[in-house]
């Protein structure tokens, strides 16, 4: 305790000594002009910079010098920053944010389904999608003019129109039956297979399930597979069958500009499945050639239980070999339980589809208590999918029993994302344990309007609920958990910003379903939090990034419009000016920026339409 005041009335006066220095070189005349010593590298002046600090939540000007903030303040304050060296720009009224931070999103397999082969009545599609008919006359097409294709990997499906028992192989079996074939669920946590690829993978009647009711196979009642493969297993199962070519380059690229063009400077990679030294050597050979136009924390993914006893070597491994400037390992993900449509999601009470299943978790409360010992050991923070509200009580027992034994000197930092549901009593633990919760905004409306109902029943009118944390002061952070280029919308912070504000789809507009409890309608300066400060300290970033402030690092986006004064059904129309990350400007909205706009739609158009129908 004692230790504790006296850290608390350090920092209090270490903050106010850092503000009475800045206001005082703020203030300083020169006589020197151009030659001053405190001549910024650029000045913005004119502007409405929101700097999410609570001190000074606003300013009109900024001073930037070697990637740096020396100066927030007013136009005058910055006038002494300006020597005849120092680029000046009137941002003439506009706003100005912190540079954003996507918390989760998956980057690799944004660009890895490039290569996976797509069928043409997706939800992308204006056609109709009338259930597994379509599917399988499509397969049967495009195995008879693809007869050199060793393995059909294809998606996506909607488990929806199978019912709980899902799909099965015999259908598949009686269209192609010489090769294996893997068919990717539309939520991409399952996955639909022949009985070729069953042989291949060695999953018979007697074949242990990874996890019983989380990575396991659906069996009949003889105890065979049937050939829908969940979580774990069928993510292996897919990315085995994957091979990058050029055409996944070109879209990691893509990806990229597209996120510097929506104002992202740092981003949270939360896992490459199996794939990882397929997306980092590309990452890796970016960085060092100074081409990665943002900063990537990556991670080690668990998605099998095997994989646990070998993760922190699997980390050390991937920083030693992978690691650089804007590239680096700092964390361990889990996917903890899987999701609500296939019943994976580990709930305290059944699933209303499916009164025999609650899902279950990746490894027992016991075994994480033990594995946060370990990443405390060895300075490493932990970020965990939990899906259903028993994944997140189990992640919570288990980090307040490490934190007991441990003390205050804990040292790894754990995010739990996604969290759809949770237990009423679990809200308050998140502040009093210092536990990052990590939300999807783009899903807080912009999803079915049967995603929930059919699996949580009366439980569903109380998903994605924020406010209690936010309420409470819990940190909350935001990402696009974006794996593929179909709902690349999501990826955009502004976009999801306007759905997570009015719980309601972007499509659908003021007339658009709203989804429960319309209490949960975000604030924006809450949202704006969450891409910022809140992301940065989930990345351990925050003392040099997430605010505006004298000494953090020069990461801003300046926008076309006032966030905090536009039409709340207008904000996902909002473009971004101007892209800094670390005073360098690494993205501009000019004329070749629009046709590279132009050109990313036309590229995903005809990605869909070459994959559909190669």
């Amino acid at each position: 305790m004692i230790m504790d005041i006296f850290s608390n009335e350090f920092n209090v006066h270490k903050n106010t000594v850092l503000l009475l220095l800045a206001f005082i070189m703020a203030g300083s005349d020169s006589a020197q002009g151009a030659d001053h010593h405190d001549s910024a590298d650029r000045v913005f002046t004119n502007a409405k910079i929101y700097t999410v600090t609570p001190e000074q939540h606003w300013a009109e000007a900024v001073a930037i010098k070697d990637g740096s903030f020396v100066y927030v303040g007013d136009n005058t304050g910055a006038k002494k920053w300006i020597g005849q060296e120092t680029e000046e720009i009137d941002l003439e009224g506009k706003l100005v944010l912190p540079g954003l931070i996507d918390s989760h999103v998956h980057p690799g397999l944004v660009a890895g389904t490039v290569e996976l082969i797509t069928m043409p009545f997706t939800e992308v599609y204006p056609l109709p999608y009338t259930g597994r008919k379509e599917v399988l006359a499509w397969l049967k097409k495009f195995a008879q003019k693809n007869p050199e294709l060793p393995v059909i990997v294809a998606g996506t499906w909607r488990q929806e129109d199978f019912g709980a028992e899902g799909p099965n192989k015999r259908d598949l079996d009686a269209v192609v039956s010489d090769r294996p074939v893997i068919l990717l669920e539309r939520w991409g946590h399952g996955c639909w297979m022949n009985s070729k690829t069953l042989e291949a993978m060695g999953a018979r009647s007697d074949t242990a399930d990874a996890v019983p009711g989380l990575a396991y196979y659906q069996r009949d009642e003889k105890g065979e597979p049937t050939g829908w493969a969940k979580e774990g297993i069928a993510w292996d199962a897919i990315f085995k069958n994957v091979t990058p070519t050029g055409k996944y380059e070109k879209m990691f690229s893509i990806f990229l500009d597209f996120l510097s063009a929506h104002g992202v400077t740092t981003l949270y990679d939360a896992g490459n499945m199996t794939i990882p030294d397929m997306v980092y050597p590309l990452i890796s050979k970016l960085d060092r050639e100074g081409r990665l136009p943002l900063r990537i924390e990556a991670c080690h993914h668990i998605i099998l239980p095997d994989q646990i006893d070998s993760a922190v070597a699997e980390l050390k491994r991937l920083r030693s070999t992978y690691g650089g400037r804007n590239l680096k390992f700092n964390s361990i993900k889990i996917h903890f339980d899987g999701l609500h449509t296939n019943n994976t999601g580990a709930l305290m009470e059944p699933y209303a589809n499916n009164p025999g299943a609650r899902g279950a978790t990746l490894f027992s409360e016991d075994r994480m208590v033990d594995f946060i010992h370990e990443l405390n050991r060895e300075k490493i923070d932990l970020h965990v999918h939990c899906w259903g509200d028993r994944s997140a009580h189990v992640m919570l027992n288990a980090y307040e029993r490490a934190k007991r034994e441990i003390g205050d000197k804990l040292y790894t930092r754990l995010t739990l994302c996604h969290l759809p549901i949770l237990k009423d009593d679990d809200f308050p633990r998140f502040k009093q344990l210092g536990v990052v919760a990590n939300f999807t905004p783009g899903w807080n409306g912009d999803v079915p309007v049967d995603f929930f109902t059919p699996y949580y029943g009366e439980r569903a009118a109380k998903v994605y609920r924020a406010k209690p944390l936010l309420e409470d002061n819990a940190t909350v952070s935001f990402g696009s958990d974006l794996i593929t280029p179909f709902w690349i919308n999501w990826a955009n912070p502004f976009y999801s910003m306007q759905v997570a504000h009015n719980r309601q789809a972007v499509q659908g507009g003021r007339d658009a379903p709203v989804l429960q409890p319309v209490s949960e309608r975000l604030s924006l300066e809450d949202l704006v939090r969450g891409y910022t400060l809140s992301g940065a300290f989930q990345l351990r970033m925050d003392e040099s990034l997430g605010s505006i402030q004298v000494g953090k690092t020069a990461d801003l986006v300046v926008l076309n419009e006032n966030l905090f004064e536009m039409d709340r059904y207008d904000i996902h129309k909002i473009k971004v000016e101007m892209t800094l990350l670390a005073g360098k400007t690494i993205y501009t909205r000019n004329w070749k920026a629009v046709l590279k706009e132009k050109f990313f739609e036309l590229y995903r158009a005809y990605f869909f339409w070459a994959h559909s129908y190669r």
